[in-house]
Formats: C-alpha cells, structure tokens, sequence
C-alpha cells in the first residue's frame, strides 16, 4: 500500500539545497535552516520522482506515464503537468508549509520553486 499523496509538484528545476534556501532568504546554520532544510527534504528527497520511477521500473507494464500515475497512485496529470522535466509525489508535509495549519508557508515556497524554475529556464536559453 502506497502513502497518500499529498501534493504533486511538477517543476523543471533541479532541486539544489543551497539554491533553494537562498531563495528564500534562508542564512546557513541557523533555526531558517533547519525548518526549510526540512521542507527540501519532504518535497525533493523523501517524495517520489515519479517521471524517473516509471522509465526506470514501469514502463514496460504500464505502457504511459499517465497510465502508470492512474492505476498506481491514483492520480490525473494534465498535459502541464506531464509538460515539466520531474514530477514530484510528496506524502509528508511538515508542519510549516501543511495546509492543516494557519499561517502556513506553502504558497511561498511553491512561489519560490516557480521563481528558481523561471531562472533555471531563462539560463538555459
């Protein structure tokens, strides 16, 4: 049995810790670090990479990424979604950026994610 997905975060970006905390504001060594360190962790290490899971182990069974998303996690990816390089499938949020809680910090740190993706695409071109 699978977590439940909490959010699907697809970006191109590769996620870089230091690049990450930076663009929050986020100094080295200090109690910053340790709160939004956690929230990379949850969204970047501990979730799923699920474009890279499927080619790697699935694709022969599930024929589609999409197909694969449906039957397995239960999820819909649209066409934006499918347009991104990696699709993250996160299963734990910590407290700060958990949508159960006031004051949360989601919608800055997806802002964040959405300004270093923008930089990361503007480089590449």
């Amino acid at each position: 049995m699978r977590d439940q997905v909490l959010l699907v975060l697809p970006t191109s970006w590769e996620p870089n810790r230091e690049a990450f905390l930076a663009q929050l504001g986020v100094s080295g060594g200090g109690l910053g670090e340790q709160l939004f360190g956690r929230v990379f962790d949850a969204l970047f290490v501990n979730s799923t990479e699920v474009r890279r899971e499927f080619k790697r182990y699935y694709a022969v069974e599930y024929g589609s990424l999409e197909n694969y998303a449906r039957i397995v996690h239960g999820l819909e990816l649209d066409d934006e979604d499918l347009a991104h390089e990696r699709i993250f499938l996160v299963t734990w949020l910590p407290q700060v950026i958990d949508e159960n809680y006031e004051e949360n910090q989601l919608e800055t740190i997806l802002a964040c994610i959405n300004q270093l993706e923008r930089a990361s695409n503007e480089a590449k071109t």
